[in-house]
């Protein structure tokens, strides 16, 4: 898709545009975190749904062949011991790499090269990322940090190609792909997709979901989700977005579920879950995912800060500051002890866009602060 609709500064308003897709899907669909203001929230969403249609309409008959994820076969054992489980250190990162076809000057390729040198990306076993939208500013990053992290998954949601298995409800014909991945020091062993059946507002058009990835650490198996959940989005009825996640936790617990995992291996879920630790609706994730708390939450007590963040305070001035990036363990399995989330207050070298003859400097490398998390 080649336009939009554009306000005054057209880089800093509006959600994810779509990427180019090669095939039809015969029902549209979902894209990223939260959207600011109503009114262009339902414009956006009417330009997606229309390069939806227009997708699907060459071949509205022939739906996309979804591939089944497999399951494992693995008795469960009790857990093993804290001290047997390898302790890793995870980052999960929302790197706001919109597409440039909505967003054509937010730094994309400057962020791109950016993030893979800061400080907090350094020195990691495990990396998740979210909103890597934009093919080419995603491409880059992830080829930025392959010298640290030399395994990795493909972005999900883009297609089938580098899957081991896509499930759930994957189309090629959707609008944008899901925007994440997984990044590690580690052989991934297995790497399977999952696209969320469930979605409202600006999300429903993005193939948004789950990466699970198995890792070798060592020898040892160690499980790793990478997600994305449904965003509080103004194109969302009342109530619609928190009963959105629940039911895509739930799916995300059917999923590990069916596979079995041994008590004494580690079940790692880390990403943008858009669930603040400040509300009842974090104890219902938890039960809804089947996930376990951590033992500890320090740093910055806000990692989507409207008032901190130079880009978060520009985006979405009149929202309120949120908790929403976690890095947890599934109930029941082997985890480090002390297991503990650090929101890292990250501050970048100021770095400068410009949008209809003004320029606006920044001094952050996305609207998230990064969440680095560990045991002890």
């Amino acid at each position: 898709m080649c336009g939009a609709p554009y306000e005054t500064r057209p880089p800093h308003k509006g959600v994810a545009v779509p990427q180019t897709q090669s095939e039809p899907r015969s029902a549209a669909r979902r894209t990223p975190r939260r959207t600011p203001r109503t009114v262009l929230s339902a414009a956006v969403s009417a330009v997606l749904a229309a390069a939806s249609l227009a997708a699907s309409a060459p071949a509205a008959s022939a739906a996309p062949a979804a591939t089944t994820a497999s399951t494992a076969t693995t008795a469960t054992v009790p857990a093993a011991p804290a001290e047997a489980t390898p302790s890793l250190r995870v980052l999960t990162y929302n790197v706001f790499l919109f597409s440039r076809h909505l967003y054509p000057n937010w730094g994309q390729d400057h962020r791109a090269k950016a993030v893979p040198e800061a400080p907090f990306f350094q020195g990691n076993d495990v990396v998740v990322v979210q909103e890597a939208f934009d093919n080419t500013a995603s491409d880059a990053l992830l080829r930025n940090a392959s010298a640290q992290y030399p395994h990795r998954t493909p972005v999900m949601g883009r297609s089938t190609s580098g899957w081991d298995a896509t499930g759930g409800s994957y189309s090629p014909a959707t609008p944008e792909d899901g925007g994440v991945a997984v990044l590690s020091r580690w052989p991934i062993l297995r790497k399977e997709q999952y696209v969320f059946k469930d979605a409202c507002g600006a999300d429903w058009y993005s193939n948004k979901g789950f990466v699970y990835a198995v890792l070798d650490v060592d020898g040892r198996r160690v499980h790793v989700v990478g997600t994305h959940a449904q965003s509080t989005d103004p194109g969302c009825s009342a109530g619609q977005a928190a009963q959105t996640r629940a039911r895509q936790f739930q799916a995300m617990d059917a999923f590990l579920d069916a596979k079995r995992i041994p008590a004494s291996e580690q079940v790692i879920v880390a990403g943008d879950l858009n669930v603040d630790t400040r509300t009842p609706e974090y104890a219902s994730m938890l039960a809804n995912a089947g996930l376990a708390d951590a033992d500890g939450r320090t740093g910055h007590p806000y990692s989507f800060d409207t008032a901190e963040n130079s880009i978060a305070a520009e985006r979405y001035p009149d929202d309120p500051r949120e908790d929403l990036d976690h890095v947890l363990h599934r109930a029941g399995h082997a985890r480090p002890a002390g297991w503990t989330n650090t929101v890292v207050k990250e501050r970048s070298a100021p770095w400068t866009v410009s949008s209809w003859g003004t320029s606006y400097t920044y001094t952050n490398l996305s609207d998230h602060y990064p969440v680095v998390a560990s045991g002890r």
